[in-house]
């Protein structure tokens, strides 16, 4: 192995992941807003229970496993497949809001990846939906971000919590006031070693027929924001 050429993919990765990079995150709160509302979350204390008895099983269950499966057909070259897996991970988003959400981010992804990159794979995949008047799915887009910066699967996975959790902890600065140094301290506990190893551990064991997470009280949320008096976020 080329040591010399080991790191080469971190710098677009630390850029991608970065909140300065547009990838539309901060428009959406994934069912936090209602949760606030609703007054099952009202502090940092339940935001950080909710990211690890919610949320971390679902990346492990779902949105990992898709992730991985989405790679690995990008490094076999198997478009076919990539379609496939966008239009089943569109479908495992079972409100509208978060599946539009999925669209938005991911439309808005595989526009920077094309700008940015140059992908004649990502602008094939594009066009190949357009003609089938589907949209890309965010973790879909993903995926050919990191195929064509050349991140490996772990450090793609390991990027993929930390944006979901960022995400969130970012929406809470808005609905709990959480501070900055609260959020922090929430993250690092969502990305302790020890936690997100076994994450991503049981994350590679999951097989095809055997992903998914439902979880009734996050769907029932984004359902109720659809219809929300007032909100600050889109989803």
């Amino acid at each position: 192995m080329n040591k010399t050429n080991d790191f080469e993919w971190l710098g677009g990765l630390i850029q991608t992941t970065d909140t300065l990079f547009p990838s539309g995150g901060y428009a959406h709160s994934y069912g936090l807003e209602e949760r606030v509302f609703l007054g099952q979350i009202t502090s940092g204390k339940d935001l950080e229970e909710f990211l690890t008895y919610e949320i971390l099983p679902a990346l492990q269950n779902q949105e990992l496993p898709y992730l991985r499966f989405c790679w690995q057909a990008l490094q076999n070259h198997d478009s076919a497949e990539l379609q496939t897996l966008n239009e089943e991970i569109s479908a495992w988003k079972l409100t509208r809001e978060i599946r539009e959400a999925g669209n938005a981010q991911g439309i808005q992804l595989i526009r920077m990846i094309r700008e940015i990159y140059g992908c004649p794979i990502a602008g094939e995949f594009q066009m190949t939906l357009q003609k089938k008047q589907q949209k890309c799915q965010q973790i879909s887009a993903m995926a050919l971000l990191r195929n064509a910066q050349k991140v490996p699967l772990q450090s793609t996975l390991i990027a993929w919590i930390y944006q979901t959790v960022s995400n969130f902890c970012s929406a809470s600065v808005k609905l709990l006031r959480l501070g900055e140094i609260a959020c922090q301290k929430i993250i690092h506990c969502c990305l302790e070693e020890e936690r997100i190893a076994k994450v991503i551990s049981k994350s590679l064991e999951v097989k095809r027929d055997n992903t998914g997470f439902f979880n009734p009280l996050l769907d029932i949320s984004s359902a109720r924001h659809e219809l929300a008096f007032s909100r600050l976020f889109i989803s």
